[in-house]
């Protein structure tokens, strides 16, 4: 695997696992949390929704702190 791809990997992993944390912190304080159960595609939307853009935060960030070489 090459050094970027496993860095793309590892950015995107990282932000989208805090992304579902938040997306579920989200609803916990909205007191939605039942959501998963009621509606699982509306949840699972929602949880996209944070998990996708924290993703891509990361490895806007990690790209942008590169050192020059």
């Amino acid at each position: 695997m090459t050094r970027l791809i496993r860095f793309l990997l590892v950015n995107m992993a990282g932000g989208f696992v805090i992304g579902l944390v938040a997306g579920l912190a989200f609803m916990q304080s909205n007191g939605d949390t039942d959501l998963l159960f009621r509606q699982p595609l509306a949840a699972a939307m929602l949880l996209w929704g944070f998990a996708a853009s924290f993703g891509m935060g990361a490895i806007g960030t990690g790209l942008a702190l590169l050192p020059y070489e």
